[in-house]
């Protein structure tokens, strides 16, 4: 997870010059998809908002990048 411990938003790597726009793409991905699994592991994101409002603003960054 080369996201985990250094960002702790989905804005952060967006806002991070020293990243290409690909590795940005690369890591968002990397962390939609380990907090998709995540949510599902603990019975499809019952523990609160939080996580599903992460999800969302992650997938709203990579949605930034995509276009």
């Amino acid at each position: 997870m080369s996201y985990h411990g250094k960002y702790t938003a989905p804005e952060d790597i967006l806002r991070d010059a020293d990243l290409s726009r690909a590795e940005k793409i690369r890591m968002l991905e990397q962390w939609r998809d380990d907090k998709k699994a995540y949510m599902r592991a603990s019975g499809e994101g019952m523990e609160g908002e939080d996580r599903a409002d992460l999800l969302k603003r992650i997938k709203k960054a990579l949605a930034s990048l995509q276009e």
